[in-house]
């Protein structure tokens, strides 16, 4: 593991609540938030915008960052913390970032959290602010993208796109993908892989509290991995972690992508946790990366 990132998750550990597996949801669900919020910490100085501006868009609030003059080119981002935590503003720093290191325009949609609205309420608030986004912008010039469930949202996302009969998406780039939520899903890599970021146990609470029944895991839009049609889905960028438990799970979606016909380029990143974009204070191989990430959208 990168030496960076073990110090992250050492201050992590030694800020995070602790939990005990018998602790309630309602205290689980505290102390999850809080510990998804502290990554905030760990984003480095805001890049300056040329403009950040609120909107609502389809009934969903969204948050619009612009590093510089309009170009017509727009980067739909869907924020991740398991579809139960996470917000615009603990994203703010990796938002910034995306849209000043690749030169897009970013906008983030403020979508409603589980357990307080169950699956597919995310999805819904996303689609509903990207078919009004489309209304200002053409989908062949949006890239859909998300990290953790936020990229399992986006690739959900650009399937309803498609199944729709719109206008293609230029693009999804899938950061760490969440692709397979049923129940006992077992990968390699969720046994072996430091899950201090999303420990196995509470990956299963996490899914539990997300999802409205037991049937909606098998549901395509939250197990991608699970559709029975992935031909005709955009080009994809997906990048997973060396030291992820969600490795696995997302390599085998990039796969599966390459097998349908859709053209994939993926990254495994050496040495790099979950989350590590949301790091880039502290971790110099999240500002390196997206060096890649503006390639790949360069050529969009």
């Amino acid at each position: 593991m990168d030496k960076q990132a073990h110090s992250v998750l050492d201050t992590l550990d030694a800020l995070a609540p602790e939990t005990t597996p018998d602790a309630d949801d309602a205290a689980w669900l505290a102390a999850f938030r809080y510990q998804t919020a502290l990554l905030r910490g760990f984003g480095g100085a805001p890049e300056p915008m040329a403009a950040i501006t609120l909107d609502t868009l389809g009934g969903v609030p969204v948050r619009v960052f612009r590093p510089g003059p309009a170009d017509g080119r727009l980067l739909f981002h869907i924020h991740g913390g398991g579809g139960i935590a996470g917000s615009l503003d603990g994203h703010d720093p990796m938002l910034r970032l995306l849209a000043a290191r690749t030169g897009w325009t970013v906008m983030a949609p403020d979508y409603r959290l589980a357990p307080e609205h169950r699956f597919p309420a995310q999805l819904d608030d996303c689609h509903a602010a990207l078919l009004a986004a489309q209304a200002q912008v053409p989908a062949r010039r949006i890239v859909v993208s998300g990290d953790s469930i936020g990229a399992t949202l986006a690739t959900a996302l650009a399937m309803r796109v498609r199944d729709s009969g719109g206008s293609m998406l230029a693009g999804q780039l899938l950061f760490y993908p969440n692709t397979d939520l049923r129940r006992g899903a077992d990968y390699p890599s969720r046994r072996s892989e430091d899950g201090r970021i999303i420990a196995r146990d509470d990956l299963e609470r996490q899914i539990a509290l997300y999802v409205g029944s037991p049937a909606d895991r098998d549901d395509p839009a939250a197990s991608p991995l699970l559709a029975d049609r992935l031909a005709d889905l955009p080009p994809t960028l997906i990048a997973t972690c060396e030291n992820d438990p969600l490795r696995d799970e997302g390599e085998l979606y990039a796969r599966r992508l390459r097998e349908a016909g859709v053209a994939v380029e993926h990254h495994r990143v050496p040495g790099m946790i979950h989350a590590f974009l949301q790091m880039a204070g502290a971790i110099d191989a999240a500002p390196a990366f997206l060096a890649v990430v503006k390639r790949w959208l360069d050529d969009r």
